[in-house]
Formats: C-alpha cells, sequence, structure tokens
C-alpha cells in the first residue's frame, strides 16, 4: 500500500511543472530558419507552413510525453531573443551560450554540437586562402550573420564582423569581395544545402575549412527569467532531455535529423 501511495505521489510530482505552465506553451526562432535543426518541410520543392527539424520534434516529443501544448513562432532573431528576455514568450531554440545570455537567460542541457566553417568564394580567390586558425583571420575581412553570437571569436575579432541579414546576402558579400571570409555554422549549411538554397546549392564555388583552434559550436535553448514558468520549463526539458538519452530516443531523432552526429 505504501509503495502504491508513494508511486502515485511521484507521478503526480513528475507532472506537477508541466501544469504549472501556460497554455499554449510559446517559443520562438529565427525567421530565417536554421536547418536541420528549425524549418519549414518542403513539399515539392516549395517551402509549406509546417516547422520540423531536430530541436522541434524533440520538443513537440517532450510536449507529448508532459502533456502540454506547444507552440513555436518564427522571429526576426533580436525580436524573438528580446520577446523571451521580457516574458513574452518563454523560451528560444538553437543558442550559444554568451556571457551576456548566461546572466540574461535560463539554460538547458546541451542540444547539440557543430563546427564553425570559413567559407570563401572561389571566384574572389581561385587559389585559396589559408584559414586553419583564429589568428588567421587577423588580415581578413569577416562576415557574419546578424543577431548571431561568433562565441567561438574574441570580442575583438567579433566587432570586426560585416554582418548580412540573412546566410544568401551573406554568400553574396563573398561573391562580391565585400568580405574575404564568412563563418558559417557545418550543420547549418548543409541543412540549407539540402533544402536547395541558392546560397549553398553552388557549393564548388566555395571554399570552406573549419577553424583547427576552436571547439565545437554547442547550442542549447534558452528560457525567460522574467517569468517563474521560464525555470520550471528550463527543469522539465532537463529532465526529458536526461530521460530521453537513457532511453535511446534522443539518438534515434539525431540520426534522423542530424544523420546520428550530433553535429
Amino acid at each position: 500500500m505504501w509503495r502504491f501511495l508513494l508511486s502515485l505521489l511521484l507521478g503526480l510530482g513528475g507532472l506537477g511543472p508541466a501544469r504549472a505552465l501556460p497554455t499554449p506553451v510559446r517559443l520562438c526562432d529565427d525567421v530565417n530558419e536554421w536547418p536541420p535543426y528549425t524549418y519549414f518541410r518542403r513539399v515539392d520543392g516549395q517551402r509549406s507552413a509546417e516547422l520540423t527539424g531536430y530541436t522541434v520534434e524533440l520538443l513537440r516529443l517532450i510536449a507529448q510525453r508532459r502533456g502540454f501544448e506547444l507552440r513555436i513562432e518564427m522571429l526576426p532573431w533580436k525580436r524573438c531573443v528580446e520577446a523571451v528576455r521580457y516574458g513574452e514568450m518563454l523560451g528560444f531554440l538553437n543558442a550559444i551560450v554568451t556571457p551576456e545570455r548566461k546572466a540574461d537567460f535560463l539554460i538547458s542541457d546541451l542540444l547539440y554540437e557543430t563546427r564553425l566553417l570559413a567559407l570563401w568564394s572561389r571566384q574572389q580567390h581561385p587559389n585559396g586562402l589559408r584559414v586553419h586558425s583564429q589568428a588567421d583571420l587577423a588580415a581578413l575581412r569577416i562576415g557574419g550573420v546578424h543577431g548571431y553570437s561568433y562565441s567561438q571569436l574574441s570580442e575583438a575579432e567579433q566587432a570586426r564582423l560585416q554582418r548580412a541579414p540573412h546566410y544568401e546576402s551573406l554568400v553574396q558579400m563573398l561573391h562580391r569581395g565585400r568580405v574575404d571570409v564568412a563563418l558559417v555554422n557545418e550543420g547549418v549549411m548543409l541543412g540549407h544545402a539540402a533544402l536547395g538554397s541558392p546560397a549553398f546549392a553552388a557549393s564548388a564555388s566555395l571554399g570552406q575549412t573549419a577553424l583547427q583552434d576552436r571547439q565545437p559550436s554547442r547550442f542549447h535553448l534558452m528560457f525567460t527569467r522574467a517569468r517563474p514558468e521560464g525555470e520550471r520549463l528550463q527543469a522539465l526539458v532537463n529532465e526529458e532531455l536526461a530521460a530521453l538519452q537513457r532511453s535511446g530516443e534522443l539518438a534515434k531523432l539525431r540520426a534522423q535529423f542530424l544523420g546520428g552526429s550530433g553535429s
């Protein structure tokens, strides 16, 4: 009898955080997409209104297991981050930890890792570029995307980045000679290429190399500190990440979207 009551109480305790969450649980990500982690499903080569991707399906699985309604909204990245900062939404997807974000948001356990690549235009540099480490970037003009954190670089180098609104514009900057190299996460580049993105479809026109002295980029979910539900959702997500890791379901999801590598 006591064992039955104890298991019942533990079961109710596990449901507690989900019951304390708002309906629906609103999260956001970048409207420019972040494949293969967050993107709109393609139907006959055309973008549909349905979101999918590794992080999206992971959150749907967690919502199903914990019994809450999930809504993911695609917004301009800066607006998404600010909406979470002020508690309009509970969290945002696919983010690198920085000192500022660590102070401003609650952070989930690790979702995935991916390497940072340096790309260059073969049209502008037919003989290639020697870019193997961060030091090799010192004499080059570097491009990145607005709002994204390049925490692999020092603050001085980040300040030098010339920013584009999205990857298509960033690659155009390369080919037009406005920047020498563009910094792109490998998994995202491959994801965009798989979706037929014009930026990466003609990959033969781009040279690439990994920065050998940089650790892989580590991505997380981040939750609001402005509402108590942010802390509840963080705890719930971390519990489920551990449970899905133990059960092997997380590995299956990675294999479906990331080829089993996690990057």
